[in-house]
């Protein structure tokens, strides 16, 4: 006599193990989300520290400065041959930075 369908034992493995890998895929998905939040914060820190690099070489003078742009919170220095940008941003409990500094040709 021939039965069509799955035994109780099958039914409780197969729970069982989709009761393990549910959980690590939930985990990774939340670290994954994780990764990808402090990428697009690091590459919104360098397109800033890169657009206010662009518009202080674009004025002559020496300025410091600082302010706050969404997260971000960044100062600019500029010294006679050089220019500092510094942008400090909230990530997991830290304060992250990211500083970028060019020579600039003295006349």
């Amino acid at each position: 006599m021939q039965q069509d369908g799955f035994t109780l034992v099958e039914l409780l493995l197969a729970l069982a193990l989709l009761g393990m890998l549910i959980p690590l895929c939930l985990q990774l998905e939340a670290t994954t989300v994780g990764y990808i939040q402090a990428s697009r914060l690091r590459t919104g820190a360098t397109r800033l520290a890169e657009n206010l690099l662009e518009k202080e070489l674009a004025r002559p003078g020496s300025v410091a400065a600082q302010g706050e742009e969404g997260p971000f919170r960044w100062q600019l220095q500029r010294c006679a041959d050089e220019v500092k940008v510094l942008v400090l941003w909230p990530e997991r409990g830290r304060e992250l930075e990211l500083e970028v500094v060019t020579l600039v040709a003295v006349p």
